[in-house]
């Protein structure tokens, strides 16, 4: 007996005969046309019955339960359905309803004639997913092939990348080629190059292969501009200064100086929200901030110091990130006799600071580094830095609510990565609300990509890393950058010992 016998044959056993309002055309023996009288087939002239033109004015009425194909909504098991008003030609069904194929659910998948949910290895595209098994609550997509060498320089290492990326899809990263200072280069939506790799500036010379922080996306989609943030040195320069430089693909470059001496910058960062840039520099042991408009080409007052304790605890390795106008500034503070004493701090500026003193994480002592900061659209804050002790090395992560208030504990993104160098990750808001954190793991070969909805959630819980990507040789410095729901995420890896710039796009 098939499915839609045994369902009917339950109802009628269930109600008696008024259970049973009539046979299901589909499983009628007779078939359509067959010309039995009564039988519910279109052109049998029964009155009555509901067929288009036999005379019956109410056969319209999904209320007449007579069994015409389309009535799916009637709370009856009719027409062709696997199951009450889904399946068929009505909507599909919800898991553990009735199905003959996937087409019948609305999972698109049918086992043994019951509708299963959509899960993330069930090779059909259904739930949220943007493609089969991948996107949405489901691991990252391979948007594009994976890329081992997206620098085309040949005359030696290049290491050290930054990512931009805009709205359509285009990415640009700068990276050190070491003694002949940094490049961009710019990228589609699938990782094919649509320029080669050019000098950023012939005017500052980079004062070590790091110094160059950030490259920020204009979007600016004719020209895919970008302006990348270089502490270096210029003609003017009596010690190492900070430069933000405009450059684009066909688009030469136009310098901005934004701290000129005396005093020796050793890190520096921006960020763009609109026509408003603001850049972070740290110099003897202060971090400070200062905007500029670049829809007027003119800076927006003066430079304003974030921690006023530095000479206590000087901070190091500042950064920024910047939402709907208000900036973001982490940076570590540690004891100056003991740098195995830092602590995380952050401090929020919209036309001047928000918060009376900078915000303390409060870790526990020890020697931490390398700090990244993003900020989602609901306003909360996602930090990543690097910790722990030679051999033994630690990425970390934390959530902050709105108001830097912390969300939770921090927590181990991993531990016990045996290393001589701190771990670089990198975090960045997502449109769905999540952040996705990325960090390099030399001794595994790996870099690891994985999103958190809340502190210690991963969105995805049954894959420990989202990652695409093949085993990549002496990782290091992982960058990310989004736009349009597409994530770039680039590194330096080692190619036959030869350091390059290696990446992908991925999709959720």
């Amino acid at each position: 007996m098939r499915l839609r016998e045994l369902l009917l044959s339950g109802a009628c056993a269930a109600f008696g005969v008024m259970g049973c309002l009539g046979p299901n055309p589909l499983i009628d023996a007779g078939g359509p046309g067959d010309g039995d009288a009564g039988d519910g087939d279109s052109g049998d002239g029964d009155p009555g019955d509901g067929d288009p033109g036999d005379g019956d004015l109410d056969h319209g009425d999904p209320s007449d339960s007579d069994g015409d194909p389309g009535d799916c909504d009637n709370g009856i098991l009719d027409g062709d359905e696997t199951d009450v008003d889904c399946g068929g030609s009505c909507s599909g069904c919800e898991p553990g309803g009735a199905c003959l194929v996937g087409g019948d659910c609305d999972s698109s998948v049918c086992d043994a004639e019951v509708c299963a949910a959509a899960t993330c290895t069930d090779g059909v595209k259904n739930g949220d997913e943007r493609n089969p098994d991948c996107g949405g609550s489901c691991r990252f997509c391979a948007h594009s092939e994976f890329v081992a060498q997206l620098d085309d320089f040949e005359g030696g290492h290049a290491a050290a990348p930054n990512v931009a990326m805009f709205q359509d899809g285009v990415f640009a990263v700068l990276y050190s080629s070491f003694g002949d200072g940094f490049r961009l280069r710019w990228f589609d939506e699938f990782a094919a190059p649509i320029s080669t790799g050019i000098p950023v500036t012939d005017q500052v010379t980079q004062s070590d292969p790091y110094s160059a922080r950030g490259v920020i996306a204009t979007q600016d989609l004719d020209s895919h501009d970008v302006f990348a943030v270089i502490n270096g040195l210029n003609a003017m320069s009596t010690s190492t200064d900070v430069f933000s430089i405009r450059r684009g693909p066909n688009t030469s470059a136009s310098h901005l100086s934004i701290y000129q001496g005396p005093d020796t910058v050793f890190r520096a960062d921006g960020v763009l929200d609109g026509n408003i840039a603001t850049f972070v520099f740290e110099k003897d042991g202060e971090v400070w901030l200062r905007r500029h408009n670049y829809s007027l080409n003119i800076p927006l007052g003066t430079a304003i110091r974030a921690n006023p304790d530095f000479a206590l605890r000087p901070a190091k390795h500042a950064t920024i990130t910047q939402r709907n106008g208000v900036a973001v500034v982490a940076w570590f503070a540690c004891d100056p006799m003991d740098p195995n004493d830092c602590d995380l701090e952050l401090r929020s500026s919209d036309f001047g600071w928000i918060e009376d003193a900078p915000v303390k994480l409060n870790l526990a002592p020890q020697g931490y580094g390398y700090p990244e900061v993003a900020v989602g659209e609901d306003g909360r804050v996602a930090l990543a830095w690097g910790g722990g002790v030679t051999h033994n090395r630690q990425a970390w992560a934390a959530l902050l609510e709105p108001g830097l208030v912390l969300d939770g504990a921090p927590w181990l993104l991993q531990d016990s990565i045996p290393t001589f160098s701190l771990p670089t990750p990198d975090v960045i808001a997502l449109e769905d609300g999540n952040f996705a954190f990325a960090w390099g793991d030399s001794p595994a070969q790996r870099v690891h990509i994985r999103r958190f909805s809340g502190p210690d959630l991963p969105l995805v819980t049954d894959v420990g890393d989202e990652a695409a990507w093949p085993a990549s040789d002496s990782v290091a410095h992982v960058r990310m950058a989004t736009a349009a729901r597409l994530v770039s995420v680039v590194w330096s890896g080692s190619v036959d010992s030869v350091l390059e710039i290696q990446g992908q796009v991925l999709s959720y």
